[in-house]
């Protein structure tokens, strides 16, 4: 039958601490200790589980999974894309034509990515951050600009700026002036990503024209499963007809992506030993515990404790100290996820600067996504730690000799 005494001394113990006040004091630190590793823990968890959310939807979001496209522009895009969407892993497709160039305003220059865009087609590209009203006000010579691109150069909806872009070499290997354009701006998206400083969209025709030449440059693709876009690109390619080459997002942002992933892993292995350190801190204080108490102890023993009681004593108290520690730590760790963005945010604003600049960053805010199972995980394993700790001591405690301590009383 199981005895229940070992766990009441053992809460009592928890609960009044001890007469010596450096124990007491490590016992408070160690609480506190893991209190502060779990919080960071499952903020930071938290915090990185929105990055790399936040890439897969917004980066990725605003960039084609997959390019296809040929040297001189797509031959018959009708039956070309109806090929394209036949395979199974591909969502939507989107004809576009793409040239780097200059915009300038108020002698203020800056270099842009221009891409011309069909709006009935570009819902799944382009639509989770810019309008169909917005995409439709792009006319011939109506474009829209990033929010970053407007900023630097100060314009507004309705401001006329001038677009310089490079035209094809002659075919005595002259490079000819480039393409002056004066167009207004039709509207300002914002991204939230690095694509804010530099893409400008405009209609698939006269970008298409701006290149030289008569097709669009190439299809663009999302994917169901953006993680088999290597594969899905080789097995199109194998499909078209001779000459069409992709690209895919792994190209052009998986050193991004790899980078947050190893980030995630290495900052959670930092904050981790934040919690073994305050374990720890559990060991010295149940040593001293026991020190403290070995009179106790020993009376406990004489009154007919066996050494397993003594050692559930100890295993309680050290538990208690888990729990209490955990608990708490995960309640300010879960309140800090889901307010970081908001306090962050409202930081920016009192102090008027920015955190997280789309010039420097992937993108430009502090996202957060609290997963529960990552809150019970933490918990769990801090408790484990804690208790696992907690058995030296408890060995120890067991261990001490009634006729040792009791001889001189």
């Amino acid at each position: 039958m199981l005895k229940i005494f070992p766990f009441i001394i053992g809460f009592k113990n928890f609960k009044s601490g001890s007469a010596n006040s450096l124990s007491s004091f490590i016992s408070l630190l160690a609480i506190l200790g893991l209190t502060l590793g779990v919080a960071l823990l499952i903020l930071v968890m938290s915090i990185m589980n929105g990055f790399e959310s936040e890439m897969e939807s917004k980066i990725l979001g605003s960039v084609p999974h997959i390019q296809i496209f040929k040297e001189r522009g797509v031959d018959d895009l009708s039956s070309i894309t109806q090929l394209i969407e036949a395979d199974h892993n591909v969502r939507s497709t989107m004809p576009f034509s793409r040239i780097d160039g200059m915009l300038a305003k108020n002698g203020t220059s800056l270099p842009i990515e221009l891409l011309g865009v069909e709006a009935a087609k570009s819902k799944d590209f382009i639509g989770s951050f810019a309008s169909l009203d917005m995409l439709l006000s792009i006319k011939e010579n109506s474009f829209l600009l990033a929010k970053g691109v407007a900023k630097k150069l100060s314009v507004e909806v309705g401001d006329m700026v001038t677009l310089l872009v490079p035209q094809s070499r002659s075919l005595g290997g002259l490079q000819f002036a480039p393409k002056i354009i004066s167009f207004k701006v039709a509207g300002i998206f914002s991204t939230h990503t690095s694509l804010d400083q530099k893409l400008v969209l405009g209609p698939l025709k006269k970008v298409t024209e701006m290149i030289g030449f008569d097709r669009p440059q190439g299809v663009q693709i999302k994917l169901d499963n953006i993680f088999d876009a290597r594969e899905t690109g080789f097995r199109l390619v194998k499909e078209l007809p001779p000459g069409y080459r992709f690209s895919d997002w792994i190209q052009t942002h998986g050193n991004l992506y790899q980078a947050i992933k190893m980030s995630r892993k290495m900052v959670l292995l930092l904050v981790f030993f934040i919690i073994v350190a305050a374990v720890f801190n559990v060991v010295s204080m149940l040593m001293m515990t026991v020190m403290d108490k070995r009179s106790c102890i020993a009376i406990l023993k004489t009154l007919g404790a066996k050494n397993s009681d003594i050692v559930l004593i100890f295993l309680t108290q050290g538990f208690l100290i888990g729990a209490i520690g955990s608990l708490v730590g995960a309640i300010i760790g879960v309140c800090g996820a889901l307010n970081a963005p908001l306090i962050v945010s409202k930081l920016e604003s009192f102090l008027g600067i920015s955190f997280l600049n789309s010039e420097v960053y992937p993108i430009d805010f502090l996202p957060s996504k609290l997963i529960w199972g990552d809150i019970f995980l933490v918990v769990s394993v801090a408790m484990a730690l804690n208790l696992t700790v907690a058995i030296y001591p408890a060995l120890q405690a067991a261990k001490v000799k009634p006729a040792s301590e009791l001889k001189y009383w």
